[in-house]
């Protein structure tokens, strides 16, 4: 496999371990070294797209760094922090950002 979601995935496992990363993911660490040994017989598109969500970047433009996927997601979708006015000026943000995902 050569595809983007399959090298982060090694990746990840390298940075630290399969049972780490298959905690992280909500997956079995079996699933994980069946994906990672070509192995696994079912669909790959849920694991990819899992791996994507969790361990994807993208640039924020309002901290102006590379944060998760995941991370991105919840700050863009979460409900307006009224208690802290950092994070409500990000969340406004993340209202009109062109980079939005979707929830």
């Amino acid at each position: 496999m050569t595809e983007q979601w399959f090298d982060i995935l090694k990746k990840e496992v390298a940075k630290s371990s399969q049972h780490a990363v298959a905690d992280k993911l909500g997956y079995s660490l079996t699933s994980i070294n069946l994906v990672l040994n070509g192995k696994y017989n079912g669909g790959t598109g849920r694991i990819a797209e899992k791996v994507v969500r969790v361990y994807g970047k993208v640039a924020c433009p309002h901290l102006l760094t590379s944060i998760a996927l995941n991370d991105c997601r919840n700050y863009a979708h979460a409900a307006a922090p009224t208690h802290n006015p950092t994070k409500m000026a990000h969340w406004k943000a993340c209202l009109n950002c062109p980079k939005r995902p979707e929830k």
